[in-house]
Order: structure tokens, then C-alpha cells, then sequence
């Protein structure tokens, strides 16, 4: 049975222990922490921002997504950050940076005044701060192939369920502090988190980039060169399926405080149920993908987001209209556990020899989640109203699972992993990584 049949099997029979190889890595485990934290810092804020633009500087609602559409400078930001990343020779001082650019970013929005500088400082620092801190995973990435586990995917999972676990916790105290301290404050305490996000990778040395292929892959005098179309157009999938991710933080809080009347504690829960699941999920998402492959578990969860928006729009429709958005929450949980912990892997593997470009590019995805999505709120706002607006990412997301499919018929996404199961037996490389990271 080969590797992508079945999770990694150690010598003892048991599963091979992500959390093992975590521990013993300074780099992975500051990564860690640091994604906790940042979590934290912007799930206080991102759920209560069109609050904070409609009731603050005092714009209507289909002005307040149309906010999100500042995201497209996210790829063009993202490429350049991505390939001063790869050829700076540190990971992780291009990170720093990236971390300065959000503190001051979000230190900026918590005192404008003016209704266009909430869109100016998006577009330029806090693009900037997203396109730095994808450098992380690009670093996380490197580590991994430098010293192989057989728990790849595995370990992947875990660093992504950091932000998973900071998102836990934000939406409740952000709602919460929002209505106590207000919507200014929040803002700049979004700041400080993100300030302190850089305290776990004090003293952790560079992190250099990996020049090659993965280790496990056969290698040659020089680097082979990938072509960027597969991942642009993965990418691109991925956008077309997560876009309604943003039009659920915008307008399901506008939808819950003002049609429902729910109070802001039962909004924050509802609201962090979904990052809750995404922790139980997104280890099983990893074990599925070793099992079944990358692309039929993606696959399902792009079929998952469909789902969650039929629910959110369906809400209006029955007597008991928390009932279908808790359980858009849950599906949506499933969406985030598969695409959050295998599409950065896909897209790393897309080219191997640009992980930072890669990185930076595909998790610039997520602003640009926030254009499109913040776009089809506004104009599903208009036309439709709050809760029907939800058919439309209903829509763009059955369009993103057809693509998908397409794209692994001409590209398999799962090739990469063949390779590395036949060239790789799993308990030398357990033992070798154990070594490594020792």
C-alpha cells in the first residue's frame, strides 16, 4: 500500500505524530505560536469592519463591501513580495516587515476620519502585512523539504489550525469588545496582536529559502523550471469558491444585528463555531487526502461550500432562522478544513522552485476572496436583501467546483504525491526526519 493509500505509518504501526516534528522545530514551532496570535489579533476586527464602516464613518451598507474590492492590489503585492522572498535569502525578515506594515495599517484605521482612508490603507500596508506573513507558510514549506516526514501533510494541517484556533476565540471577544470599548479601540488592539505575533520568532535564525525540488523528488544539476499558468489558474478556482466566505462576515453579523435582533455574544458564537470544526476537520482533511488524494478531497469540499451558501440564503425561510446558519457554518467548516490545510500545498508543489512566489500568490487569494466576495454583497445587498444575497456565491462556487474538476483532469493535482510515494519508503524517511529534527 503506498503512501498516498494510507496516512504515514511509523514502526511501532501508529500514525506518525504531526505534533512531534513540530515540537522539535524552533522554526515551525515559533510559526505556530505566531499564527495563534495573529489569528486572534484579526478575528477581533474582520467580522465587525462593515459594522465599523457603517457606523462610524457612516457609510450605507453597498458602500461598505465594496470596501473589499481595495483586496486586488492583494496578487500584484503578493508576487513582488513573494519573489523579494525567494531571493532575499530570509524568510522571516520579509515577514518582520510584513508585520510593521499591519501594525501601522490597522493603528491608521482605528483614527480615520475620512471614509476613503479605511480603502487606501487596505489597498497599500495591509496588503503588504498579508502578502508578508504568507512568507510563514513559504518558511514552513523550506523546513519541510529540507528535513522530509512522512507526515507532510500532517504537519501542514497543524500549522494552518493555528489560525483556526485564534479564530476561536476573536469573533467572541471581538463582538464583545466592540460593544463595550467600541468599534475604534477594537481596531487598534487588532494592531497590538499583530505587533506580538512577531515575539514567537524572536531569536529563531533565517530562514532561508530551499533552492530545488523537495528532497524526495529526484534532483538534477539545474533546477527544473515550472510554469506560474496552473497555479494563477488554481488560484483562481480557489477564489471562485471561497468568495462567499467574505460575503458570510460581511453581511451575516449586519443580517443577525439588525433583522434578528441577536445579541453580540450569540453572534460572536455563532459566528466562531466555524473555526471550532475547522480544528476537529482539518487533521481529518489531511488523512483523507493521504488516503484518497488531494483532489477528490478537494473536490468535496468545494461541493460543501455550495451547500453552506444554500443554507445562509435559506435562512429567511423558516421559523427558526439560526437553525440553517449554524449549519452553514458547519459545511463551511468543512470548506475552510480542506482548502485551508491541502490548497497551499497544492500550489507549493505547483512550482516547487518558487515556494515564496507561490505562497505569496495563492494566499493572496484570500484578499482577493474579499474584492469579489465584498462586490457580489454589495450587489446581492441591493437586489436581493439579506439573506437571499447568499445565492449568489451559492452560484460562483458551483462554477469554482466545475473548474476544479477540469483543471485536475489536465493538470493532476495529485501527481506530486505519486511521485513522492514511489520514490520514498515511509519508515526511512520517519527516521530520517526524527534525526533532522533532533
Amino acid at each position: 500500500m503506498t503512501a498516498q493509500q494510507s496516512p504515514a505509518i511509523g514502526s511501532t504501526g501508529h500514525p506518525v505524530s504531526a505534533t512531534r516534528y513540530i515540537l522539535r522545530s524552533r522554526l515551525l514551532r515559533g510559526s505556530f505560536v505566531s499564527l495563534v496570535i495573529s489569528g486572534i489579533g484579526i478575528s477581533l476586527t474582520i467580522p465587525q469592519i462593515t459594522l465599523f464602516l457603517v457606523g462610524e464613518l457612516h457609510l450605507t451598507e453597498a458602500q461598505a463591501g465594496l470596501y473589499f474590492l481595495t483586496n486586488l492590489t492583494a496578487p500584484i503585492v503578493g508576487y513582488v513580495v513573494g519573489t523579494l522572498s525567494d531571493r532575499a535569502g530570509s524568510r522571516l525578515l520579509v515577514f518582520r516587515l510584513s508585520v510593521l506594515a499591519g501594525f501601522v495599517g490597522w493603528t491608521l484605521m482605528a483614527v480615520a476620519m475620512q471614509a476613503w482612508m479605511p480603502f487606501v490603507i487596505n489597498a497599500i500596508l495591509l496588503s503588504a502585512a498579508g502578502a508578508g506573513a504568507a512568507q510563514l507558510q513559504a518558511a514552513v514549506r523550506d523546513e519541510l523539504n529540507r528535513s522530509p516526514t512522512p507526515a507532510d501533510n500532517e504537519v501542514v494541517a497543524v500549522i494552518r489550525m493555528a489560525m483556526a484556533f485564534g479564530w476561536i476565540i476573536g469573533p467572541v471577544l471581538g463582538a464583545v469588545l466592540g460593544a463595550v470599548l467600541g468599534l475604534r479601540p477594537l481596531l487598534f488592539v487588532t494592531g497590538i496582536c499583530v505587533l506580538l505575533s512577531l515575539v514567537p520568532l524572536i531569536g529563531v535564525k533565517k530562514s532561508p529559502p530551499f533552492v530545488g525540488e523537495p528532497a524526495r523528488t529526484p534532483t538534477s544539476a539545474t533546477p527544473r523550471q515550472h510554469s506560474i499558468v496552473p497555479l494563477v489558474i488554481f488560484t483562481g478556482i480557489y477564489i471562485l469558491i471561497m468568495c462567499g466566505e467574505t460575503v458570510k462576515l460581511a453581511y451575516l453579523p449586519l443580517y443577525m444585528d439588525g433583522e434578528l435582533r441577536v445579541d453580540a455574544g450569540v453572534r460572536g458564537a455563532i459566528i466562531g463555531l466555524q473555526p471550532l470544526l475547522e480544528l476537529l476537520l482539518m487533521p481529518l482533511a489531511a488523512r483523507l487526502a493521504s488516503r484518497f488524494g488531494i483532489a477528490r478531497v478537494l473536490v468535496v469540499g468545494a461541493a460543501l461550500a455550495i451547500g453552506a451558501h444554500v443554507s445562509y440564503a435559506s435562512a429567511s425561510l423558516v421559523d427558526a432562522p439560526l437553525v440553517p446558519l449554524v449549519v452553514g457554518q458547519l459545511l463551511m467548516s468543512g470548506v475552510i478544513a480542506t482548502f485551508g490545510v491541502l490548497g497551499i500545498t497544492v500550489a507549493q508543489r505547483l512550482v516547487p522552485t518558487r515556494v515564496g512566489m507561490a505562497s505569496s500568490v495563492f494566499l493572496s487569494a484570500y484578499a482577493i476572496n474579499a474584492a469579489v466576495g465584498g462586490f457580489a454583497g454589495s450587489v446581492g445587498a441591493t437586489w436581493l436583501g439579506i439573506p437571499q444575497l447568499f445565492w449568489i456565491p451559492a452560484v460562483i462556487a458551483a462554477v469554482g467546483a466545475v473548474a476544479l474538476i477540469v483543471l485536475n483532469a489536465r493538470v493532476p493535482l495529485d501527481s506530486r504525491d505519486r511521485v513522492r510515494a514511489r520514490s520514498t519508503p515511509t519508515e526511512s524517511a520517519e527516521a530520517a526526519a526524527a534525526e533532522r529534527f533532533d
